[in-house]
């Protein structure tokens, strides 16, 4: 009986493993390149301002987020709103900040997670980025002169949160994200980037150009770990991939892989180079 009642509760378990839902990715980029800081269930997740934001390994389904806009005159705009990911898809949104109107959170595509199950939609009606904002400011700040256009002053804020039941603090459990998830301020690099940096640098003549070339695209960029495993065997010489594996550790997307990259070394001592670097 006892065995029985162990081998149903195993089952139990398994059943809840795979009924688990896929995780969802979610990138938050502004239109025209006007910094911003996060605010993501509760989590400020931009220490200082970012004009792109990744997080991966999201529980899927419903998830605020709070953007501060800086406006030029020593104060930011608050725009809240909240957000729906589906499972097994990476979902990116556009936030547009306009003169003469509040700031607005745009949809514009998803598209499945690397080794997800196919699906996902391309970019969505109603985003054109084409648009007349003559006589607007033009020094990287928003412009938040929309008048009464804005719902709820807060302080010449904007209150966009919208659609739920209004409880501010109604966030996902344990942060909306799954255990190994990661946040990133770089632009994740896509397969085809991958591909066409490492041909890139492995055009280069020498080291030095390699590592300069590959330094230069991870600087505004996210990589994931087996990538940049790749990256590191288009160089020759130990200290080369020492280095930009020290340069790259922050630009990762899944730390909780970057063990992977630790192949490409020879020795020991360089391993525990890294290491002791990624822990600073």
């Amino acid at each position: 009986m006892k065995k029985a009642l162990l081998l149903c509760f195993g089952l139990l378990v398994l059943l809840a493993a795979d009924l688990k839902a896929a995780p969802a990715n979610v990138n938050f980029a502004s239109e025209r390149g006007i910094p911003f800081q996060l605010v993501f269930d509760g989590r400020a997740l931009t220490r200082n301002v970012a004009r792109e934001v990744h997080i991966d390994r999201l529980v899927p389904g419903y998830h605020w987020a709070e953007f501060f806009i800086p406006t030029g005159y020593g104060r930011s705009v608050s725009y809240r709103t909240r957000v729906f990911l589906d499972p097994g898809l990476e979902t990116t949104y556009v936030l547009v900040t306009r003169q003469g109107y509040p700031p607005v959170l745009r949809k514009v595509g998803a598209f499945p997670l690397r080794g997800g199950p196919r699906g996902g939609y391309g970019p969505q009606g109603g985003y054109d980025p084409r648009y007349d904002d003559r006589g607007g400011r033009n020094d990287g700040y928003y412009d938040d002169s929309y008048g009464s256009n804005g719902a709820g002053a807060n302080g010449g804020g904007y209150n966009g949160s919208a659609g739920g039941n209004g409880g501010y603090d109604n966030y996902p459990p344990n942060g909306g994200q799954y255990s190994g998830g990661s946040v990133s301020v770089y632009r994740p690099l896509q397969d085809q980037d991958v591909d066409a940096l490492v041909n890139s640098v492995r055009s280069k003549s020498f080291d030095s150009s390699r590592l300069n070339v590959a330094k230069q695209a991870l600087e505004q960029s996210a990589i994931q770990a087996d990538d940049l495993k790749r990256l590191l065997g288009t160089l020759d010489f130990e200290n080369s991939k020492v280095e930009l594996a020290k340069f790259a550790y922050p630009h990762v997307t899944d730390q909780q892989n970057f063990y992977r990259v630790y192949d490409s070394f020879q020795y020991e001592s360089s391993i525990k180079e890294v290491q002791d670097a990624a822990k600073r």
